[in-house]
């Protein structure tokens, strides 16, 4: 499983989804560091790789644009931070586990309190 990891997570976030067998591209990995969010979001839809930041812009995005929507997941910061988010990444990628095509084409939101599912359609 492939995911695109935006600019904005913390580093240690990033070893814990290396640690749950995640393959990271970083954005400078796919395009150039400061990239522009719909540029990004557009890579992330042309290849169909899931995306997760904490930028809730890349929300609006899934909903503006017309492209094939990538499962796209946007991170509410908890605190303490990054600790209080790296639970929730560990939470939520454990729970998933391989199901990662029940999500294709979602948006997720992930806070403290509850995931949010939403769809285009």
């Amino acid at each position: 499983m492939k995911l695109i990891v935006d600019e904005c997570l913390a580093k240690s976030s990033i070893l814990v989804l290396e640690k749950l067998g995640i393959e990271i591209l970083t954005i400078i990995d796919i395009l150039n560091f400061g990239s522009e969010d719909e540029k990004i979001y557009e890579y992330a839809s042309l290849n169909q790789i899931p995306l997760i930041t904490h930028d809730r812009r890349f929300g609006q995005i899934y909903f503006e644009s017309y492209l094939a929507p990538p499962l796209t997941i946007v991170l509410q910061i908890v605190f303490p931070y990054p600790k209080g988010t790296n639970e929730l990444i560990k939470k939520f990628f454990l729970r998933i586990g391989n199901s990662f095509d029940l999500f294709k084409g979602k948006l997720v939101i992930i806070s403290n309190k509850k995931i949010r599912i939403r769809s285009k359609n």
